[in-house]
């Protein structure tokens, strides 16, 4: 509030000349209580929470330092993300060495393996046997011999080869001559 502004207001309020002095420092004074007042209940505000505003500050500080430490967190989503693919792949890898695979690698991207689920206490897949049948039957190569089941409905498991030989006779009749006689033929 500046002196000047007042008694313009008061001269064209009709306050007389005389009373014009007396009544600025009036209002001017009950203004600057006021003032004081209200400075003094703010410094004393101030210096309560002084210390609490200082112990916080200090603890976002300590916190700033502490996370700088963990580095950044996109760095650590990263870091998250890759650790969990790599043991998802090492989960199949090893789902396919179990079942005899010898280059396991090969193999990951021909299983859904979303079809199956991951038992923890077998440490494997449950749910897989069609497609890990259908993988042995088709790459045969890649599979040890032992954990082969090879299936096929057109053969007899009594007389495997003998259907085989008779078969390939059947459709060329010309070969006989240079086969020797099946055992099982009279």
């Amino acid at each position: 509030m500046k002196r000047e502004d007042l008694k313009k207001q008061l001269i064209e309020a009709g306050t007389p000349e005389d009373k014009l002095n007396g009544v600025i420092d009036y209002v001017m004074a009950q203004n600057g209580a006021d003032i004081n007042v209200h400075k003094s209940e703010l410094e004393a505000l101030k210096s309560k929470y002084a210390d609490d505003i200082k112990a916080k500050d200090d603890l976002i500080k300590g916190y700033e330092e502490k996370v700088k430490g963990y580095g950044d967190y996109e760095e650590l989503k990263k870091f998250k993300a890759d650790s969990i693919a790599n043991a998802e792949k090492s989960r199949k890898i090893d789902f396919f060495k179990k079942n005899g695979c010898k280059h396991p690698e090969l193999m990951i991207d021909k299983v859904d393996f979303s079809k199956g689920t991951y038992d923890e206490t077998k440490q494997t897949y449950t749910g897989l046997d069609d497609s890990i049948t259908d993988l042995k039957n088709n790459y045969a190569d890649l599979f040890d011999n032992n954990s082969i089941q090879k299936i096929n409905p057109n053969v007899q498991p009594n007389n495997v080869n003998g259907d085989i030989t008779s078969r390939y006779l059947t459709e060329h009749p010309e070969m006989a001559k240079f086969m020797p006689p099946l055992a099982n033929q009279k």
